[in-house]
């Protein structure tokens, strides 16, 4: 297949798998955007360059992910309405908010270009995805914000803000220079 067509076909399916996160844990399937991202992963990752390179740099981000939502969670920034879990138990991270991490992390491969532009690039994108995926996830009512609102959201706002840029960093690191995939 033409690489070209690889890439651009990399959005559509990486809102794809957001969407059947949403919705899955919206509808009581919360499992739905891992199966998703694992035919993501399936179909995209054979046309991938640097395979082990995507791959850790999509666990590194799962895993800081997981770790920070599962803080905010047990700060009681915000909580997660119990029918939107499936195996992972409260106050841990649940798996379609893993997921979107995964998710991220996977498409940090395509994303990394843009994203390490300057220093500010990073930093607002990840203030300003912030308020777009909890305020949609707060719309939909699976998570509920504890303290004021507002300052809910600018706490995560925060800590993605902190976020985004170190993992546009590693991600830098693991493709950027001559392994460039994307400029």
């Amino acid at each position: 297949m033409n690489p070209q067509f690889i890439q651009k076909m990399n959005l559509p399916f990486f809102f794809l798998t957001s969407f059947s996160c949403y919705q899955g844990a919206l509808h009581g399937i919360p499992w739905l955007g891992l199966v998703i991202f694992a035919l993501l992963v399936a179909f995209f990752l054979p046309y991938t360059h640097l395979k082990k390179e995507r791959l850790l740099i999509t666990l590194l981000v799962a895993g800081i992910g997981f770790i920070a939502d599962t803080t905010l969670i047990m700060l009681d920034v915000y909580t997660v309405k119990e029918s939107a879990r499936w195996l992972i138990p409260a106050p841990l991270c649940p798996e379609w908010i893993l997921v979107l991490w995964l998710n991220f992390g996977f498409m940090l491969y395509i994303f990394w270009g843009f994203l390490a532009k300057n220093k500010i690039t990073p930093v607002i994108v990840g203030a300003v995805f912030s308020f777009l995926i909890f305020g949609n996830a707060s719309r939909m009512e699976l998570v509920s914000m504890q303290q004021h609102k507002l300052v809910s959201f600018l706490i995560i706002a925060i800590c993605w803000a902190v976020l985004i840029p170190f993992f546009t960093n590693r991600a830098v690191r693991y493709f950027g220079g001559k392994n460039a995939v994307v400029k």
